[in-house]
């Protein structure tokens, strides 16, 4: 008897973890955009804006140059960032100090954005009349566009008035 209680334990075990899994992969399918398999972000603005043969071996082109160029900077943001928050327990530096760090950031920040900004004036360049139009619309959408803001393009960022602050739980 107490066999076959333990036996009836184990197969209700079982069949609950294979209706776990199989609801995990099903949320993953069908859930949130960023679970879904098979994304990649470096072919995300070449479908939306439906770009041509030619135009996507030239936008692939640029956008590997782009990453090149700016991969030092990203690693210089950092390597920064990390710098400044490793002051969180140095309480010797002076309001002055930690806004000059903050500046030095913020100036290399600018520098990224002017990067990304020419980056996508040339994809721009690249596009019709009616593609400029849609990533104009594309990028709207991504207010927090930048190595910091998340990955992908999940669309997971949503406009000032919608957003809850977590900060204070």
């Amino acid at each position: 008897m107490n066999e076959r209680r333990r036996y009836r334990l184990l197969v209700g075990l079982i069949i609950a973890l294979v209706a776990l899994n199989i609801g995990l992969l099903a949320w993953m399918q069908f859930g949130p955009r960023q679970y879904r398999a098979g994304r990649d972000g470096r072919y995300f603005l070449s479908k939306e804006l439906g770009l041509s043969d030619q135009q996507r071996a030239t936008y692939r082109a640029m956008r590997q140059q782009h990453f090149q160029a700016i991969r030092p900077l990203l690693d210089s943001i950092r390597q920064e960032r990390r710098r400044f928050f490793e002051l969180v327990d140095d309480s010797t530096q002076t309001d002055a100090q930690l806004l000059e760090r903050a500046r030095q950031l913020a100036e290399k920040n600018a520098r990224l954005d002017v990067r990304n900004m020419r980056h996508f004036q040339r994809l721009s360049a690249l596009c019709t009349p009616a593609q400029r139009q849609r990533l104009k619309e594309v990028l709207a959408r991504r207010p927090g566009f930048g190595p910091f803001s998340g990955p992908g393009w999940s669309g997971r960022h949503r406009s000032d008035s919608t957003r809850r602050d977590h900060s204070e739980k």
